[in-house]
């Protein structure tokens, strides 16, 4: 028994895998006699598999979703389409052996890596030959780590998930709507993202691209040898805080977020490690320790610079004004607030739409924001963000904007798994997105991505 928590324990999602070592089919063929063993709806066990070996065939999956690109094997996993309908039981058996499956490759010395994002669902079926009567529920990744995670992401303790005879928690919402939000939760949302760590760690070059511009453009001037203090407001994980660092040495950063977790995470990101304290005050007393490295407390007077990108769009409409109002007390007289946001006039609303008619996930972990996965996101006006700040005593004095259509990279991007028309079109409208970022009075009217510099006033 002793071997099966340590398979369980030791189990974990391989992304890299190593494509010159070939997977023997004598292995294959255990980690599909475990599959068969896994419980299914009425014992029906309307599965079947389909090992895919064929190095040509697997570039042909790979072109439809770029998951299916990295391992030597790929496992075509698919239930009877008209079977087991009721409550899913179907997914169930399917989920039950791809489980199996997973334990025993990791017992095998091999890796595995659960894939959802197929891209057409029957596409692959054709692809593999599998009759319309057998719909195609996942794919699992098999072959042998060419990298293995050190650490398993954190788990949510049995003591916020477990509950006996009755639901004693709060359930996360699953409004993509910030009014729908209040702190607790989003601290509970973004504690679970920052245990996935590994989702944060690749900026779309676009948005990287747009950041660092506008940073440059808007951020305030440092004398020779000066080290300015900064404090970045809510980057949960840390992305645009580890961008920033790394090409603004002369900025000392304190990040203020929700709670230890998150600060843990997102601190150890910076070029030099940053300093964190617990937001909002004073509510984020009960989660500071003494001892700990993450006091709660309100800076008062003490940064030079302040910042934060796309993080009113994450907050309930009554929690914005207290985000600014912590920015303005902690900057000194003359400081300068950034502050980055997406534009609701912008073609967001397009491209979100088109996400949820299209294929892909729809979970509100997938909005579509510049910061990935970061929970509800609201889209907001310039005019709106100007005088949110304005309230707050702040005085504007600069901005910048981008993308008044997509740039070509997220064309190319977001296209990348499509064929027909949308592929087509992705070079030319990119080049139309190069010439309307020309005209300034256009991007500050619709361009996506929106800066703002306010100064507080001396």
């Amino acid at each position: 028994m002793s071997e099966f928590w340590d398979v369980l324990y030791g189990r974990r999602s391989i992304r890299k895998f190593d494509k010159s070592k070939p997977v023997p089919r004598e292995l294959i063929e255990k980690i599909l006699d475990a599959a068969i063993w896994a419980p299914s709806s009425c014992n029906y066990q309307m599965w079947d598999f389909v090992v895919v070996d064929d190095p040509a065939l697997n570039e042909k999956l790979g072109k439809l979703s770029t998951q299916m690109a990295n391992a030597p094997v790929n496992i075509v996993v698919s239930y009877g389409r008209d079977y087991s309908e009721e409550a899913w039981a179907n997914i169930q058996s399917a989920s039950a052996a791809i489980e199996n499956m997973s334990l025993a490759a990791h017992a095998l010395g091999l890796g595995s890596f659960w894939i959802t994002q197929t891209g057409n669902p029957e596409t692959v079926r054709e692809l593999v030959g599998l009759p319309f009567e057998r719909m195609v529920v996942a794919v699992l990744a098999i072959g042998y780590p060419a990298v293995v995670p050190k650490r398993a992401p954190k788990r949510r303790p049995a003591s916020e998930v477990a509950h006996w005879n009755h639901y004693a928690g709060r359930p996360v919402p699953s409004s993509r709507a910030p009014k729908d939000w209040d702190l607790d939760l989003l601290r509970i949302y973004q504690r679970a993202r920052v245990r996935n760590g590994n989702r944060h760690n690749k900026p779309k070059e676009w948005e990287r691209d747009a950041v660092l511009a506008a940073f440059g453009q808007l951020r305030p001037p440092a004398s020779p040898g000066a080290v300015l203090e900064a404090l970045d407001l809510l980057p949960t994980h840390g992305l645009y805080t580890e961008i920033l660092s790394a090409h603004h040495r002369d900025l000392r950063w304190t990040i203020a977020d929700l709670s230890p977790e998150v600060l843990e995470f997102s601190t150890v990101r910076t070029a030099e490690a940053a300093r964190g304290i617990l937001w909002p005050f004073p509510e984020a007393q009960r989660f500071a320790q003494e001892g700990a490295p993450f006091p709660a407390r309100e800076p008062v007077a003490e940064f030079d610079l302040a910042m934060a990108l796309f993080r009113l769009e994450n907050l309930p409409p009554d929690l914005r004004p207290r985000l600014l109002q912590t920015a303005f007390r902690a900057l000194k007289p003359g400081g300068v607030l950034i502050l980055g946001s997406v534009n609701s006039r912008s073609y967001q609303g397009t491209m979100e739409a088109v996400r949820l008619r299209g294929r892909g996930p729809k979970g509100v972990e997938y909005i579509l924001a510049p910061d990935p996965s970061i929970g509800p996101f609201e889209p907001l006006a310039p005019d709106q963000v100007m005088e949110e700040a304005r309230k707050a005593g702040f005085v504007s004095t600069a901005s910048a904007a981008f993308h008044v259509l997509p740039p070509a990279a997220e064309i190319e991007w977001r296209t990348r798994n499509r064929r027909g028309l949308a592929r087509a079109l992705a070079r030319p409208l990119g080049g139309a997105a190069s010439l309307l970022d020309r005209w300034g009075w256009l991007r500050r009217s619709r361009g996506r991505l929106q800066f703002f510099r306010f100064e507080k006033p001396r």
